[in-house]
């Protein structure tokens, strides 16, 4: 995956090659550009923030989010989940893409699809640093394929939520060692105080795995 899959970077106020990138993975039917405001929190004087657009989302819209919108429960969440397996392996090529540009670290945050995406980049061998998956559930992860603690992970989940129960998640965070964190009054439209928590605390858990 190449930058041209990218139409949104934070970049710090610096000439120099930053030290660390971040990349953010959007939801299902958004685009790059939603989480740009939250993304800012990561920019600093050797960190860049990349948030390109899913495959059919954004800049590549290509018919299939109308095609899916059509389709049965079932085969619906089947399309959108190879939608993330598909974002994953550009996502490591994208982590690839910055280690040749001289980023020596490298974490991704992932919300709903894009946290499915994010947790599918962990089997071995995964090219990030950090790994946080909001609101999304490990279904497209081989736990006999990853190595717990390895990237750390950061799991966020809502106990309300029916999008995405939060069960799944709760059994990976175990067995892989993630730092877990649980609003129990949230659905998968999380409350604005939940939503905030969180994101703060994802930036906290990112800053400290790829400063430290």
């Amino acid at each position: 995956m190449a930058v041209e899959f990218t139409p949104h970077i934070l970049r710090p106020e610096t000439e120099r090659v930053p030290s660390r990138s971040v990349i953010v993975l959007h939801g299902y039917a958004a685009n790059g550009g939603v989480h740009l405001e939250d993304a800012r929190a990561f920019v600093g004087s050797e960190t860049d923030v990349l948030l390109p657009d899913a495959p059919g989302h954004g800049t590549r819209e290509d018919g299939r989010l109308a095609r899916i919108a059509g389709l049965p429960d079932a085969a619906r969440y089947a399309a959108i989940l190879d939608i993330a397996r598909e974002w994953a392996a550009e996502v490591v090529d994208l982590a690839q893409a910055c280690r040749a540009r001289g980023i020596s670290h490298v974490g991704l945050v992932g919300i709903s699809m894009g946290g499915f995406a994010a947790l599918a980049t962990l089997p071995a061998p995964c090219p990030l640093d950090a790994v946080a998956a909001l609101l999304a559930a490990p279904v497209l992860v081989d736990p006999t394929r990853t190595t717990p603690g390895s990237p750390p992970v950061l799991l966020g989940l809502a106990e309300c939520d029916e999008a995405v129960p939060p069960e799944p998640g709760r059994q990976f965070a175990q067995h892989y060692g993630a730092e877990l964190h649980e609003y129990p009054e949230s659905s998968h439209l999380m409350r604005g105080e939940d939503w905030h928590d969180l994101w703060g605390k994802t930036v906290t858990f990112l800053r400290r795995h790829l400063e430290g």
